[in-house]
C-alpha cells in the first residue's frame, strides 16, 4: 500500500454500508462493507429503522477496513460521506435520536392538513398548483411528525438528513452537504443555501429556518 496521503470514502446506503479507501487520483485501494437489515414496516407503507444502526454498521465498515492488510489507518488525510437521501432524523438537545428514522422509501401521508394561505395560497391558486402543492405537504414527513407525535416534535432540537446525522456523529458539527438536499426541502438550488425566511416551504411545513447552513459540494 502506498505511504502517500490517502482519502476513506463512506457510503452509507440503503443495502449496505461501504467505506473505501481511495488514492488522491481515485483510484481504490481497498474496501469494506457491510449489508444493512431490512428497514421496520409497523404498518403497510411505512419504512423506518433506528438511526443509530447506521452508525454502528458505519463503525463496523470502518473497523473492517483497517484489517485489511497493507491500509494504514495514520494515512487518511480527509473523509468524504454520502448516503441514502430524504431519509430524516429527529434528535435531542443531546444530538441522540428520539424516533426512528423515516427512510425514503416511506409512503406516510398527512391527510386534512390547512392549505398554504396569504399571498403564496393566493398564486398557487392563480398558477393551477394548489393541487401539487398540497400533495406535498401530505408526503412530507415533517408534517406526519408534527401532527401525530406532537411531543416528538416539541423536543426536535434539530432536524435532519441521515447523512446530517452521521456527520454530527463524526465530527460534531450540524452540517450537511448540499449535494445531499432533496427538492421538497426549503432549499435554494440556485443560490446554494437554505431558502428565504419567507419562502412558502418553511411556511407549508410549520418549521422555522435553521441557525447551520450545509457544508459547500466537494464537486
Amino acid at each position: 500500500m502506498a505511504s502517500e496521503p490517502t482519502i476513506l470514502a463512506i457510503d452509507s446506503g440503503t443495502q449496505s454500508v461501504r467505506a473505501s479507501l481511495m488514492d488522491p487520483r481515485g483510484a481504490l485501494l481497498a474496501k469494506a462493507q457491510v449489508p444493512l437489515r431490512s428497514p421496520v414496516s409497523e404498518r403497510p407503507g411505512w419504512a423506518e429503522e433506528d438511526p443509530e444502526y447506521y452508525w454502528d454498521c458505519l463503525c463496523q465498515a470502518c473497523l473492517r477496513l483497517w484489517e485489511v492488510e497493507g491500509v494504514r489507518k495514520d494515512s487518511v488525510a480527509g473523509v468524504t460521506l454520502t448516503g441514502q437521501r430524504a431519509t430524516v432524523v429527529n434528535v435531542g438537545a443531546d444530538g441522540r435520536p428520539l424516533r426512528p428514522a423515516i427512510l425514503w422509501l416511506d409512503h406516510r401521508r398527512t391527510e386534512g392538513l390547512p392549505p398554504v394561505g396569504g399571498m403564496w395560497g393566493m398564486l398557487f391558486r392563480l398558477a393551477g398548483v394548489k393541487g401539487t402543492v398540497d400533495y406535498l405537504l401530505a408526503e412530507a414527513e415533517v408534517n406526519w411528525i408534527r401532527t401525530h407525535q406532537p411531543e416528538v416534535w416539541k423536543r426536535t432540537h434539530k432536524y435532519l438528513l441521515l447523512t446530517g446525522f452521521l456527520t454530527h456523529r463524526l465530527t460534531g458539527r450540524y452540517a450537511d452537504s448540499v449535494g445531499c438536499q432533496v427538492g421538497y426541502l426549503p432549499f435554494d438550488y440556485k443560490r446554494l443555501k437554505w431558502a428565504a425566511s419567507w419562502d412558502w416551504k418553511w411556511k407549508g411545513s410549520r418549521t422555522r429556518p435553521p441557525r447551520w447552513r450545509p457544508l459547500p459540494s466537494a464537486g
